[in-house]
This record gives structure tokens, C-alpha cells and sequence, in this order.
């Protein structure tokens, strides 16, 4: 079963800078504008670090800091664009889901959560897509701020998404949220570009009946 207990989610905490502070400002990737961008907006056409998707119609912003990267995130999510999200990630990228939710599995829980990579993220993100549709929204509100003076860095958000489905376990058209907490872990690589390479999934405190993206995953790994 892999997944990080609390004492190892305590530990990463314990790595904040004491300039670090809790951030009430929400960091809300506003999807619709994205989509929508016109010349002399903040997006430019992709470097050569990765090619975008396929249709070229999906935004992408250099992620020369980490708050662009959850804007790619969520363009990537909103247009169902594979290569875009991907490209958000690192080679040796992991997940890791809440205890509780792995528990809920039972005896697929390991089947579901264990070594997780980045082929799991891609094989879920594009069963999801196949079945939803087009125009998912999440938005991100900033507990833990980043300290991007390093090679490495974490922040730790909350987050709300909305898939409208329209195959699958789901009634067509039946709007489903995911509410939970997660610490994203980010690395800057030598062309001075951010992604993610640890992704640590916490329910939410009061998740309203909601579950949480780690359940979303472990439901699309294939």
C-alpha cells in the first residue's frame, strides 16, 4: 500500500521556510478565461521543453513559476487536453492517495494506489475525458505559499472540481465535485521551467459529501 501517513505529511511541513505563511488569497485558475484569451494576454505559444496538444486550441502558459503551472493544470483539465496535462508532470512523477480513501478500497486498494506513476496519471486523465464533458473546472485556494528560491518547493491548496459526465458510472449530464486538500511537490529543472513530481491527496475537513480526487483516480487507473 503506498501512501504517505500523517507523520511523513508533517515531516514535508516541517520543510517550510519560516517566511512561509498561510495564505488566505485564493488562487482561483479562472478556466473560462483561459479559454478564451486574446492577443497580449499572459499566454504565448509553446516552448520547445514539450509540444502542446494535438488541436492547438488548448492554452498554455510557460510555467516559469508554480502558479502557472495549476493554470496549465486547469486549461489542460477544462479543454481535455492530454498532452497539456501531462506535460504538467515530471518523468518520475508520484501519487499519493489519503489513507482513509486507500482503506475504503479494501483489497483493491493496492490495485488502485500502489506505484502510482506518471502512465497511471495519463491512463486516468484520458479515460476521464472519454467519459465527461469537455469543460472541467477546478479551482485552487492557496493554504501554503511556495518558496521558489528553491530547486524544490511545495504548496499545499485546497482544491473544488466539477466534472459533468456523460457516460459511465454516471447519469448524463449529472455534475459530480471533488473537494480535498493536496501538497503539490514542484521542481525546477534547468531551463528554469516548473512541474509536478509528488502529488499528496487529503480529504477535505468538511468535504460536504464530496469525495476526493485521489477516489477519482484510483475509480480511472485502468
Amino acid at each position: 500500500m503506498e501512501h504517505l501517513g500523517k507523520p511523513e505529511q508533517d515531516l514535508l511541513g516541517r520543510r517550510s521556510r519560516g517566511a512561509r505563511r498561510r495564505s488566505t488569497a485564493a488562487v482561483c485558475v479562472a478556466v473560462a478565461a483561459l479559454l478564451v484569451a486574446a492577443p497580449g494576454c499572459i499566454f504565448s505559444p509553446r516552448d520547445p521543453d514539450g509540444p502542446p496538444d494535438e488541436t492547438g486550441e488548448v492554452p498554455w502558459v510557460t510555467p516559469t513559476d508554480t502558479d502557472k503551472v495549476l493554470e496549465n493544470l486547469a486549461a489542460a483539465l477544462a479543454g481535455e487536453g492530454i498532452s497539456n496535462y501531462a506535460d504538467c508532470f515530471t518523468e518520475d512523477f508520484r501519487f499519493y492517495v489519503d489513507p482513509q480513501d486507500s482503506l475504503n478500497a479494501g483489497q483493491e486498494g493496492d490495485d488502485r494506489y500502489a506505484n502510482w506513476t506518471i502512465d497511471d496519471e495519463t491512463t486516468y486523465i484520458g479515460s476521464v475525458f472519454q467519459e465527461s464533458d469537455e469543460g472541467i473546472s477546478v479551482t485552487f485556494s492557496t493554504v501554503i505559499e511556495p518558496d521558489e528560491n528553491d530547486i524544490e518547493t511545495y504548496r499545499r491548496e485546497d482544491y473544488v472540481m466539477t466534472i459533468i459526465w456523460r457516460s459511465g458510472d454516471h447519469e448524463p449530464g449529472e455534475p459530480v465535485t471533488y473537494r480535498g486538500q493536496v501538497t503539490l511537490w514542484l521542481r525546477r529543472d534547468d531551463t528554469e521551467l516548473w512541474s509536478i513530481f509528488r502529488w499528496v491527496d487529503r480529504r477535505a475537513d468538511d468535504p460536504g459529501g464530496s469525495e476526493t480526487w485521489g477516489v477519482l483516480r484510483g475509480d480511472y487507473r485502468g
